[in-house]
């Protein structure tokens, strides 16, 4: 799995472009615990069960999204598949990860739950306008991370009542892949497309809109908000568009030309 990169070669890119990543696994921290482990009540792992499931769906479909690039056939940099080769890894130990809690909390096995995975219609052609090319598939990624990278963070309480630290531990280590993840696609667009990045504010209020209206989620692991306000999301876009206004970003990115 994670040799393929997103529409190119099976070789790993030649690039000066290193994205931040630090690598760990899922089924080591918390692969050996069992729903003894667990302290939290009946009702709420009841109550808990559809998001458990919407983020184990989420996850996966790293994969869906992977395959859509590569079917497509999108002109991407070494910079973006050196993105790649990481999100895609760190996605999928993700998944293993929220597979192993749902098992053990809903009683069912690996196997039943690809099964259920593998059920379920994938569509891109609503949002294929928003992948167009590499600027707009980093960002429409990026709106992704940031909206979850503050998700999981708000989640820290919930995995703290579990009763075993390693799942508070677990969560903070996906939380901040997917912080690593969102700057990691800025960082390409800087690199790659920052004569473009007077267009950011336009497309993330298209992001925003997309969301807010509701929209059908079909496997495409991008746009899958439809639990989060309003509020929150205008909060994670005016973080995107405020990102390359900052001193520190500015000067790792300088105009072109000079100015």
């Amino acid at each position: 799995m994670y040799n393929l990169f997103c529409g190119s070669k099976d070789t790993y890119p030649l690039t000066d472009f290193v994205p931040k990543s630090i690598p760990w696994d899922s089924g080591q921290l918390i692969g050996h615990l069992d729903k003894n482990k667990i302290m939290l009540s009946d009702d709420v792992i009841a109550a808990n069960k559809p998001v458990f499931w919407d983020n184990l769906c989420s996850e996966y479909d790293a994969e869906n999204f992977c395959l859509y690039l590569k079917q497509e056939g999108f002109d991407l940099s070494p910079d973006f598949k050196a993105f790649e080769y990481v999100w895609r890894r760190d996605e999928y130990n993700h998944y293993l990860g929220f597979q192993h809690i749902y098992c053990i909390l809903y009683d069912t096995t690996a196997q039943e739950v690809e099964s259920r995975l593998n059920q379920r219609s994938t569509n891109f052609e609503p949002i294929r306008s928003l992948l167009e090319d590499e600027f707009k598939t980093c960002l429409l990624l990026a709106y992704d991370e940031i909206a979850t990278t503050k998700s999981y963070a708000a989640d820290y309480d919930f995995y703290g009542s579990f009763g075993h630290r390693n799942f508070l531990k677990w969560i903070k280590l996906v939380t901040r892949d997917e912080a690593y993840h969102f700057n990691n696609c800025m960082e390409v667009i800087g690199k790659n497309h920052y004569h473009r990045v007077h267009e950011i504010p336009g497309l993330v209020d298209q992001f925003i809109a997309w969301d807010i209206q509701r929209n059908v989620y079909e496997g495409t692991f991008v746009l899958d908000h439809e639990n989060y306000s309003e509020d929150f999301l205008v909060a994670c876009g005016h973080l995107m568009k405020q990102y390359f206004r900052s001193p520190e970003v500015k000067k790792q990115f300088p105009v072109p030309g000079g100015r």
